[in-house]
């Protein structure tokens, strides 16, 4: 059984995919009246609702220092407006938009990781018994509390189509029981990296309980279980998920610049070029992408980035426009280099007079 969910673990993970998610520097909050009382304190609660977005952290502005930075919210405003709103406990939702620039700023000053919009896409098996009905959530049967509670966890998050296919790979008691094995098998279809499966039970009026687990190429992560609202228990889930999917592409720790040369093949027209560069670019990794040659299908280019390579090249493996290549490209140029499993060379000092230079090091890939 180990065996077989690790095959189905390296099958999921070879073909994952990921998402230009939107939004992330806005958030909606619930106000009573347009007073600027009122508004203020909105905008302080979905500015902690944005960072916790970005960093996909719950607790970043925790820090006093941090705090203090961030206490002239308004600072950081781009755009605010208001929506009036059917309930009986709010007259109004505010809608606040922020800064990108400016929040990255202070959030990169005080060592909070950003984590950017190209995040891994997250598919949910979820189990569902209210007391009357057991059904599995999918894209045409969901719960108005799943979708905002993955959002504002900062979450790509999809769900089945519970189609023929579906329904003939995975049944309502294989999510139920948490069968791992049957969930990543129907899961491949979707060429997702992260998987999540789980069972939510209604125990009495407004208190549910949930038991969830997150999956990826490479661990099964302990099982999530929390009893509450239905509100608060999945989105104490989806921040929980967000953290350890934080964990991965936007890492704690200081974020140094650094060069790196990249060359790439199979960059066979103009439009395959604009499209490496334009990807490479809307990277929040990398800061500047410099063309360093071009000979035939093949480029080169200068890269300045944020962080550990190894981090970028986890952001690099959810697209589809760069796969590793398994060979140098320039074996000419560099002969006696040798790639480690990530596809990089990494280059040795090379004393230029009296100084030393490091050369960046290297990765290869092939645009596809």
């Amino acid at each position: 059984m180990r065996y077989l969910i690790a095959c189905l673990l390296l099958i999921l993970s070879a073909s994952a995919q990921a998402v230009q998610l939107d939004g992330l520097y806005s958030a909606s909050v619930p106000v009573a009246d347009q007073s600027p009382a009122v508004r203020k304190a909105a905008m302080a609660e979905a500015l902690k609702k944005v960072i916790q977005k970005v960093s996909g952290r719950r607790q970043p502005v925790a820090e006093p220092s941090l705090q203090a930075a961030l206490s002239n919210v308004s600072s950081y405003v781009e755009q605010f407006q208001y929506q009036r709103v059917e309930d009986e406990l709010s007259a109004y939702r505010l809608r606040v938009s922020f800064q990108k620039s400016a929040l990255d700023t202070v959030l990169q000053q005080f060592s909070v990781p950003v984590w950017g919009r190209n995040r891994p896409e997250v598919l949910l098996w979820l189990a569902l018994d209210d007391g009357s009905t057991r059904y599995l959530l999918g894209a045409e049967s969901t719960l108005d509390a799943v979708l905002p509670a993955a959002s504002d966890a900062g979450l790509a998050m999809t769900l089945p189509l519970l189609d023929l296919d579906d329904q003939r790979a995975l049944g309502f008691n294989d999510v139920w029981a948490g069968f791992a094995e049957q969930v990543l098998a129907a899961s491949q279809r979707y060429g997702v990296k992260q998987v999540m499966h789980g069972r939510l039970l209604k125990i009495a009026d407004n208190e549910w309980r949930l038991r969830a687990r997150l999956l990826n190429a490479h661990e099964q992560y302990p099982e999530f279980e929390q009893q509450g609202r239905m509100d608060e228990v999945l989105a104490a889930f989806f921040a929980t998920t967000a953290e350890r999917l934080a964990d991965i592409y936007a890492p704690r720790g200081l974020s140094q610049q650094r060069q790196l040369t990249m060359h790439i093949s199979g960059v066979n027209d103009l439009a395959k070029l604009a499209e490496v560069s334009d990807y490479l670019s809307s990277l929040d990794r990398i800061k500047t992408v410099e063309w360093r040659a071009i000979q035939g299908t093949e480029l080169e280019l200068l890269l300045t980035v944020s962080g550990d390579v190894s981090v970028l090249q986890e952001i690099i493996a959810l697209n589809k426009v760069l796969s590793l290549a398994a060979t140098p490209l320039f074996p000419a140029e560099s002969p006696s280099q040798e790639l480690n499993e990530q596809g990089t060379v990494l280059q040795p000092s090379v004393l230029q007079g009296a100084a030393a230079r490091l050369i960046p090091e290297v990765l290869y890939y092939r645009a596809d």
